[in-house]
Parts: C-alpha cells; structure tokens; sequence
C-alpha cells in the first residue's frame, strides 16, 4: 500500500534520492526546501526548518490535501567544521537550530497527523559521528548526539500510539554537503591552522570518495518497509562502522589512541 510521506531537505543529496525512489515505488511524497523548487516529479514544500510558522504551514497542507501522514524522515542538516576555540557562536547556533531544533519542530507538528493513522513511522537521519567524537566537527557530532538521544526518548513516547522510530547513523555519502557546510578557523593563527587545513582536505575526500546517495537511500528505504525499527542502524564504509563497535567494547584509553593513530596528526 501506498504511504503519504514527507522527506525534509529532499532539494539535493541524500533526501532527494530518497524522496525520488520512495516517489517512483508508488508512495505519496512531499518533499521540503528552503526555496521554490519545480524540478521534482513530486510536490516540494517550502519550508524553512528553523521557523516554527513555516513548518506548520507544511503540516497542514498535507493534512489538507491527504488527511495523514505515514512516514516522516527527518533528512533536513547542515555540517560544520572548526576548531572549538575559533568558530562563531551565531554559526554554532545555525547548526543547533537546523540539526537538532529543527528535527524537533517538524516532528512536534507531525505527530497530531501521524496519530490519526496506525502504523507511522520517524526516520531521523544521524551521523556515525554522534558516537565518535571527531577532530573540528564538535558541534556538528553534537548535534547528531542530540538527534540520537530525542530519538531514544522518542520511541517510548509513541509506541503505545502505534508508531515507531529509529535513527540511522550515516558515514561519508557522496553529496554536496562540502559546498554547503560551515568552515571557520582563524588562517591567520598557526595554533590550529596547519592541523584544520589538513583535517578539511581529508573531510573533503571522504565525502567525495563515500557511498553514493542512492545506495544509502536505497539501504534507508528497506529499514522504512520493516515491520519493527531498531532504535539504531549504521549506514557507512567497515571502518567507520567499525569505529562505533570499538568504543564500545574498548576502554576509552585505548580507543582514542586507535583514533589517533587513524587521523595521523594527532
């Protein structure tokens, strides 16, 4: 059966694959950007994740048009890469707005429509670095941190209601996110300088050299049709994958010292 289903930041990268496979399967998809987009086989919302008006507005045109709303995947995000001593507290609060406070907007306006129908289900797409704190990208990993524990907090919420939801850790996918992400670092101070630059570069080659978008999508997707969401999943290359089982079962010591050892400048 068919699901009415809306994808945020579905305007490139990861959540348009998504949007776009879930559209071609048959489902009713609504797909959200910050701008007006006529591009897409599906209809594109304009919505800004940030203001509390512009989401509402989103909700109750699905509600108008469709009366319900099946599966929420909460896609919308932006990156952010500095050294903690030399980023702007207006950037950091950009990226708590989208990541974090934008996820809890669209899912608080969702839920009421989501209750009127059995079986809904929340996708909140996360990062392998909500576990692994890395290098530079600190307020970026807790942000996907906080993805992770709304999500836990979450599905005690709302099994009862009869919907479900997990958060799906994503490593390096091929998108445009480099050209999107926040980058900011005093160039004119060599106390981080040399060590940011050379961090940012790799940054840059893993996301140019990770999964394509369509396979994560396509991976995302197949976790959507089950009948029961574990409460997370690691979508990444083995050695990222890899990275979230070693902090587990090593003591911290050490596992840092595996980090460290893997970043190479450190």
């Amino acid at each position: 059966m068919s699901k009415v289903i809306l994808v945020t930041g579905a305007s490139s990268g990861l959540g348009k694959s998504i949007a776009s496979q879930l559209h071609h399967q048959g489902h009713i998809v609504y797909g959200t950007s910050r701008s007006p987009r006529t591009e897409f086989p599906f209809p594109m919302l304009i919505v800004d994740v940030t203001k509390e008006d512009s989401v509402l507005q989103a909700i109750q045109h699905i509600k108008k048009e469709q009366g319900q709303l099946n599966w929420l995947i909460n896609n919308a995000g932006i990156g952010m890469a500095s050294p903690t001593e030399q980023f702007e507290m207006s950037s950091a609060e950009s990226v708590i707005d989208t990541n974090v406070l934008g996820l809890l907007r669209v899912t608080k306006a969702a839920l009421p429509l989501m209750r009127q129908t059995a079986g809904g289900k929340i996708i909140n797409i996360s990062s392998i670095g909500s576990v692994v704190g890395l290098p530079f990208r600190g307020i970026y990993c807790a942000s996907k941190a906080g993805v992770d524990m709304i999500t836990e907090s979450l599905r005690f919420e709302v099994t009862p209601l009869g919907i479900q939801a997990c958060s799906v850790r994503a490593g390096d996918i091929q998108t445009n996110i480099n050209a999107n992400r926040i980058r900011e670092y005093d160039a004119y101070d060599d106390t981080y300088k040399a060590r940011f630059e050379s961090t940012y570069k790799e940054i840059e080659r893993d996301v140019e050299k990770g999964i394509p978008a369509d396979e994560v999508a396509r991976r995302i997707i197949k976790i959507a049709h089950q009948n029961r969401l574990r409460p997370y999943y690691n979508i990444g290359k083995p050695i990222q994958r890899l990275a979230i089982v070693f902090k587990r079962l090593l003591p911290s010591s050490i596992f840092e010292w595996i980090l460290k050892q893997y970043l190479n400048k450190f």
